[in-house]
């Protein structure tokens, strides 16, 4: 793998499609810092820059800088569970996240523990400044899609449509679910709980936290209402009732909604057409996302764009040749307030962005049109040389007069003000 060296990048300052395809590496290329003066940064920046469909992934990564700790790592809330529960055998905080815990009644007790500090961590979360710049474009009406591994859901306080609510929907078609929302959520939404039975799907409140925070799963309402209504009929109470737990994705857990979002991935390749992929806070460990990496990379690949990946941690698998063409080990919000020195035409509001597109549309047309009277210019006096003159009448001999005195007054005016000028500033030198 190539560490700092990059591809010879043009001098010049245009860019067009065949630049695109030269940024396009046969191994991941690593840059290792965030310099103005790095070409290769740079074509980066022009070709993200005129981009008009970005396809965005993002990992726990981005949602570190909001106190949000990474799931991979063996600090933060597992820690504070692990002292909860010294006999803990759980060696690191991703399993905390596999469904062979439900095998064990005392780690059923250290996840639901777990889960409710880890809502309550995501509660007091802010946005950082990585998901203000999907944000920014989306309402630059630059982004395709973010696919996101998250289970916080921060981008919802920026005003993103987040797919969990399209997804319970069976009333709108396929197409017109999927276009609906700004952010996949690949492995589903901390901020909902769903019952282990009927799948039924509840809000957090104070009374269901507070079972969670005594290592207990609460029943699900809805399963203990159906029983009670078999018995008002006379039925036979079977006694059956699912457990409430976090509406997420465990390792080793089928996923409910693979269908839909395989299925709306596969929409946005072949009908999004993206020609960019950022790849924001991950180390791409999971089988479903490497797919959705290999698959992406490949279209936009094709139409001559380009797959980056920003993040920390440098890839050391080489499977990744010829698939990401950039790796930038910086953290996600440096990188993005980078971007914003270097190329502050991105961040423009779409408001801003129109006028100046305007005010460059009304310079064009002035020039063409300068252009043109200078042609049409060109066009008498050639013609003047051609053509004889006429002998001016009278009337026409007192308008030049006059035309040519009221010139001269005005020259003179403007001499005798540049004499009154230059006049005062001496004497103020003088003084």
């Amino acid at each position: 793998m190539m560490t700092t060296t990059s591809p010879e990048a043009s001098r010049s300052s245009s860019f067009n499609f065949a630049d695109k395809f030269s940024l396009q590496s046969e191994r991941v290329v690593s840059i290792m810092e965030l310099e103005s003066s790095n070409e290769t940064l740079q074509r980066i920046n022009k070709a993200l820059n005129r981009s008009r469909k970005i396809a965005v992934l993002t990992g726990a990564g981005i949602s570190c800088n909001a106190g949000i700790p990474d799931f991979r790592s063996s600090t933060g809330l597992y820690d504070l569970v692990k002292s909860q529960y010294p006999e803990l055998t759980i060696r690191t905080g991703q399993e905390m996240f596999d469904i062979s815990l439900f095998r064990d009644e005392m780690k059923i007790q250290v996840f639901a523990t777990f889960m409710e500090k880890l809502y309550t961590s995501t509660r007091l979360a802010k946005p950082t400044k990585t998901h203000r710049f999907i944000a920014h474009l989306r309402n630059r009406n630059k982004l395709l899609r973010c696919y996101t591994q998250n289970i916080d859901g921060l981008e919802e306080l920026l005003g993103l449509e987040m797919s969990k609510k399209e997804m319970e929907s069976k009333t709108n078609g396929f197409v017109n679910r999927w276009k609906n929302f700004d952010v996949v959520q690949l492995h589903g939404d901390l901020n909902s709980l769903a019952c282990t039975r009927c799948f039924h799907t509840f809000e957090w409140n104070r009374f269901l936290a507070r079972s969670f925070r005594r290592g207990e799963l609460p029943s699900c309402p809805e399963c203990l209402a159906n029983n009670a209504k078999r018995t008002q009929e006379g039925k036979r109470n079977l006694g059956l009732a699912g457990f409430l737990r976090p509406n997420i994705v465990l390792y080793g857990e089928n996923h409910q909604s693979s269908e839909f979002i395989s299925q709306g991935i596969n929409y946005d390749i072949s009908k999004g057409r993206p020609d960019f992929l950022i790849i924001m806070g991950t180390s791409l460990k999971v089988d479903g996302v490497k797919r959705v990496v290999k698959t992406m990379s490949k279209q936009i690949h094709e139409k001559g764009g380009i797959v980056i990946l920003v993040n920390k941690t440098i890839l050391a698998d080489s499977q990744w040749a010829g698939i990401i063409d950039y790796q930038i080990v910086s953290d996600c919000d440096s990188w993005v307030s980078y971007l914003e020195k270097d190329i502050p035409e991105l961040f423009k509001t779409q408001e801003q962005f129109d006028k100046l597109r305007q005010l460059k549309r009304e310079a064009s047309q002035l020039r063409k049109q300068k252009k043109l009277q200078n042609e049409s210019k060109k066009e008498d006096a050639t013609l003047m040389l051609k053509t004889p003159p006429t002998t001016p009448q009278a009337k026409e001999l007192q308008s030049i007069i006059i035309a040519k005195d009221e010139t001269d007054n005005v020259k003179r005016k403007l001499l005798e003000e540049e004499i009154d000028v230059k006049v005062n500033l001496n004497k103020k030198i003088k003084v």
